[in-house]
């Protein structure tokens, strides 16, 4: 135990060093702050590192472990300055500019989280969780070129890093290739099957190859992995539809409502399928009923949708052919008559958003009153918890 008090003490005065700091006893403190906050101890860790910024305000590790404490406590806002500080006094630090970073993509300013995550490659180039958050960044600003470039660098620099491969996934479907999109989909799950969200894009890119099949089984995985999700649900309701599986599409939707009530775009896709489902059984006047229920309910939530209401208006009444001796629709009547329904229902999106390497949640944000809650898309939460890396503490005295 000696030895390593003693190797730790060497260590201590050489960041001393590196962080002008010539004062022992600020050093003291900052090392107390940084064994409190490997203990999860925030509070007794805040208190030492402010003690330290006290006696040496120019030790760049303690402003920095500040700023740890306070991103880990969910205080972005505040954890800012402190970053900004250590950055000014240890300029070539690099971890300091990817916490930094972070912080600014946790609260969505992704220009400025861009910014900064390019200093951290420039100062440390072999950096994967900053290329795998880069492209997250520029994902989000639009420029799929800039993703496209970050993502494929971090597969390279990180190749059994899940979220690397799923990300890149997400900026080829959003880029419209959807074989490349599906082939780094695939070695995502290689690595880690575990990823409710990347089975969900994987199905969804299925999809729009027209492979129903193969779309219904992994939407059905993403569905085990994640069974509260009302996304899901509607994507595998949408399929299965797609495969003329009504009974089981209904199903679905009606557990994703279950979960979401407020969702008017689901009870649209809903009462689409029990109307297609009525096209084929007009015997079976319940299911029109249904669907104008859940039509009904949809307006009540989002008043303004034409469509809707001239869907209303159109099947108010029973179809003629339920009359005993009324002739039968054609099938070309009937045909037109479903692709007029789905329209009422949305389409699949594309792929879900790519996930950061490592990003802390901001703040809940204040709800806007007499607006429902809509629920975060499922990759906005990962389903296993990246590697660690040494940039996500702080330095060790």
């Amino acid at each position: 135990m000696g030895t390593l008090n003693r190797c730790a003490a060497a260590a201590v005065l050489l960041a001393a060093v590196l962080a002008g700091c010539t004062s022992e006893e600020a050093l003291r403190h900052y090392g107390t702050g940084y064994l409190a906050f490997e203990k999860g101890n925030l509070e007794a860790a805040t208190a030492e590192f402010e003690k330290a910024i006290q006696l040496d305000d120019r030790l760049a590790v303690a402003h920095a472990g500040l700023g740890d404490v306070l991103r880990q406590q969910g205080n972005l806002e505040k954890a800012i300055e402190p970053y900004k500080l250590a950055i000014a006094l240890m300029p070539r630090e690099f971890s300091y500019y990817y916490h930094l970073g972070r912080v600014f993509q946790a609260l969505e300013r992704d220009k400025d989280a861009a910014q900064v995550y390019e200093q951290t490659v420039d100062l440390n180039p072999d950096f994967a969780p900053v290329w795998i958050n880069l492209g997250v960044v520029y994902f989000r600003l639009g420029d799929l070129v800039k993703a496209q470039a970050r993502c494929e660098r971090a597969v390279e620099l990180a190749p059994a890093h899940g979220y690397a491969w799923s990300n890149l996934g997400a900026v080829y479907d959003a880029l419209g290739d959807s074989y490349r999109a599906i082939a780094a989909y695939q070695k995502s799950i290689e690595i880690d099957s575990r990823q409710g969200p990347v089975h969900l894009n994987l199905g969804t890119a299925y999809l729009r190859q027209g492979r129903i099949d193969k779309a219904i089984e992994e939407f059905k995985r993403a569905a085990g992995l994640d069974p509260n999700s009302p996304i899901i649900r509607k994507r595998l309701a949408y399929a299965l539809s797609k495969d003329k599986r009504y009974g089981a599409a209904i199903e679905q939707l009606q557990a994703a409502l279950a979960m979401d009530p407020r969702d008017w775009e689901g009870r649209n896709s809903l009462a689409a399928i029990y109307m297609i489902y009525y096209l084929r059984h007009p015997d079976i006047d319940r299911l029109r009923q249904q669907a104008l229920e859940e039509w009904h309910a949809s307006l009540e939530m989002n008043p303004e949708q034409p469509q809707v209401r001239r869907q209303v208006a159109q099947w108010s009444q029973p179809l003629p052919a339920s009359a005993p001796g009324a002739p039968e629709k054609s099938a070309d009547e009937v045909k037109k008559e479903v692709e007029s329904l789905l329209k009422t229902a949305p389409k699949p999106k594309g792929a879900e958003k790519p996930a950061a390497a490592e990003t802390p949640k901001a703040p809940d944000k204040a709800k806007t009153p007499g607006k429902p809650p809509v629920p975060p898309p499922p990759a906005g939460k990962p389903a296993g918890k990246p590697p660690e890396t040494s940039a996500d503490k702080p330095k060790a005295p």
